[in-house]
């Protein structure tokens, strides 16, 4: 042990490599905990996770493993205790939209400034704060037009009941739009466009996941 230490220690006088007496190798600490503890960045060529997974104790913390976008391609370690604004793998954002008073329930097009190649964002739910009224003649049921849609590398969201508002003794409305945001590292987008053929029913021809 001591040999192959000293080896390490040759090859590379800047770091510091300890052992104990209970066979347990540290770098760039005089305290490891396991029989590999280094404290700092690690490179390697491949990595093999043990079966099964150590469970943390109660007075840990969890961490992610990220991927930053290409081309630095760099797996880092996420942690919320210490980076509070770094993005996980999955976000929720929440956007309160206060609507034009003249159109009271539109809102066209709001670039929420996510970064629509790094990011996959979904409209998960939504709100609106006031009651609307058909602006026809007859008798219609209120639909929402609510998606997010990427626009000049940004997502941009869209929010309107057309061919409704509310009335006008009421202030313009509040929408709430919550939102999925999905780390493109870890996900995959399908879209599939199926023709019924004027039948109520259908089918894949194969599955997109398995």
């Amino acid at each position: 042990m001591n040999k192959i230490i000293s080896t390490v220690l040759l090859a590379g006088a800047l770091i510091s490599v300890r052992a104990q007496n209970s066979g347990n190798i540290g770098i760039n600490t005089s305290n490891p905990e396991k029989e590999l503890t280094v404290n700092g960045t690690m490179k390697t060529s491949g990595m093999t996770i043990k079966d099964p997974l150590e469970k943390l104790g109660a007075d840990e913390n969890y961490s992610f493993l990220i991927k930053s976008p290409a081309p630095q391609n760099k797996i880092t370690s996420y942690n919320d205790s210490f980076v509070p604004t770094t993005p996980a793998p999955i976000n929720l954002i929440q956007f309160k939209i206060s609507c034009d008073p003249s159109n009271k329930d539109w809102v066209d097009e709001y670039d929420t400034k996510i970064n629509a190649g790094k990011f996959l964002v979904v409209l998960s739910s939504f709100g609106f704060t006031q009651p609307v009224y058909t602006i026809m003649s007859k008798v219609a049921t209120p639909v929402p037009q609510i998606f997010a849609y990427p626009k000049g590398g940004t997502w941009r969201l869209k929010a309107d009941y057309a061919g409704f508002k509310p009335a006008d003794s009421l202030p313009a409305g509040i929408w709430t739009l919550n939102l999925l945001v999905f780390d493109k590292a870890y996900t995959k987008q399908f879209n599939n466009t199926q023709n019924l053929s004027g039948s109520a029913n259908g089918s894949a021809a194969a599955p997109l996941i398995q």
